[in-house]
């Protein structure tokens, strides 16, 4: 494992060597690496800046929307909260110190940061991964098991903690064969077979196995939710059927753009470290490291998608995002004005404002035909049945469970 160090936990340090080898030790006279123009090192260096500003501020911002507000310590929001806080890791251990290093020509920040540093970046890629999976596989079981019990805050916090434990652990090998030679930091594996197969186990494991997963899971909920529409009767009212086909279609979007976003951002790095781990001619390509940063960069890059997919298009946390940047209250209020006015043809809207130390929003639906408050669970016919549209993310989602004496709404925001 040579060269793109986060996805296939392989380094970029003895890529650079090699590079700098290249162009400077040949008895022959060769041509200048690209890297080493100032121009393409100005344009990577204000990208990577974008990155690491976009992505800490976006990123942090989610975390303390959901520790300030304890009615947003879901299960979805605590695995988009880790989410997170693996993407704010790896801006702060991979998007600068990575191209960094690159540029400079050397290591400076000393042995012990030779270690943790591309380990941290490692542990940081396995977290965003398998958290990505875990929220896909919960959404599965939602939407396709709707009556069955949800997973518990206990589990979801277990489950994290699984995550990190694992990271930690199957990362170690990485970072404890980085090592300080002369001015670089580079791996010192005891085989290259043993170099190969870890870099293809790890690929499978960050990727391939994610993405094969997440592509399976977002597929049944999307065909569910599309059988699902179907398979409710007809309404007088053509609007109603607009909008929810329109919702529909949005939520499909949603789904789509989930596993592409995730596919493309990763998928030119993991080519990049597979060439290089098995064709080491690759690196002696004089765009290789011009090639390999461009991928870099669109892998780094999911640090800032990620908080708009998963949290932004929530209505929740965009309500919250309100509280917390009031300059963004106008913004929001137009992409909370569709909802508002059809929650109110149901009945009336009512938004309340508690002051307890922080700011939360509490809402409640009251119909006009009936007088019970609508609650999460509702005991019909002797089962407890929750209805759960947990894919959105974009709007909150009102379901009718007809009965032969009245009918009850069953509202669950994510």
């Amino acid at each position: 494992m040579q060269n793109a160090w986060p996805t296939n936990e392989t380094s970029l340090y003895n890529d650079i060597i090699t590079a700098f080898e290249n162009t400077s030790t040949d008895d022959n006279v060769t041509l200048p690496d690209p890297i080493e123009d100032k121009a393409i090192q100005a344009a990577f260096c204000t990208a990577y800046t974008i990155i690491f500003v976009v992505g800490i501020f976006g990123n942090a911002l989610v975390c303390y929307a959901v520790i300030r507000n304890r009615a947003m310590q879901t299960v979805t929001n605590l695995f988009i909260t880790n989410l997170a806080l693996s993407d704010i890791l790896l801006c702060v251990f991979a998007v600068p110190f990575t191209p960094l290093y690159t540029f400079l020509g050397r290591w400076v920040f000393g042995g012990l940061l030779c270690h943790i540093m591309p380990y941290a970046q490692g542990c940081s890629v396995y977290i965003s991964t398998l958290t990505l999976t875990s929220i896909a596989i919960d959404r599965f079981f939602v939407i396709i098991y709707p009556f069955k019990p949800r997973m518990k805050i206990k589990t979801c916090i277990g489950l994290i903690i699984f995550i990190w434990v694992f990271a930690l652990f199957v990362t170690f090998p990485y970072g404890y064969y980085m090592t300080l030679q002369d001015v670089y930091c580079a791996e010192k594996w005891p085989s290259d077979q043993f170099r190969k197969a870890f870099g293809a186990v790890t690929t499978i494991m960050q990727f391939v196995f994610p993405f094969i997963v997440m592509a399976f899971c977002y597929t049944c909920v999307s065909i569910k939710l599309n059988d699902r529409l179907k398979s409710r009767p007809g309404s007088k009212n053509s609007k109603k059927e607009d909008a929810e086909r329109e919702r529909k279609r949005r939520t499909n979007r949603m789904l789509i753009a989930m596993v592409a976003i995730f596919g493309l951002s990763w998928l030119p790095l993991n080519l990049i470290n597979i060439s290089s781990d098995f064709y080491s001619l690759a690196e002696d390509w004089r765009y290789y490291m011009v090639l390999f940063f461009i991928a870099h960069f669109i892998a780094m890059s999911s640090t800032c998608y990620n908080p708009f997919l998963y949290a932004w298009l929530n209505e929740n946390f965009r309500k919250e995002f309100k509280q917390i940047l009031p300059c963004l209250g106008a913004f929001v209020a137009k992409k909370s004005k569709r909802n508002f006015n059809q929650s109110e043809r149901t009945g009336m809207y009512r938004s309340e404002k508690t002051c307890n130390g922080n700011d939360t929003i509490q809402e409640s639906l009251l119909t006009s035909v009936t007088k019970p408050t609508v609650k999460y669970n509702i005991e019909y016919n002797d089962k407890l049945k929750v209805y759960e549209d947990d894919v959105e993310n974009i709007n909150l989602w009102f379901h009718r469970i007809r009965s032969q004496s009245y009918q009850h709404f069953n509202y669950v925001v994510l």
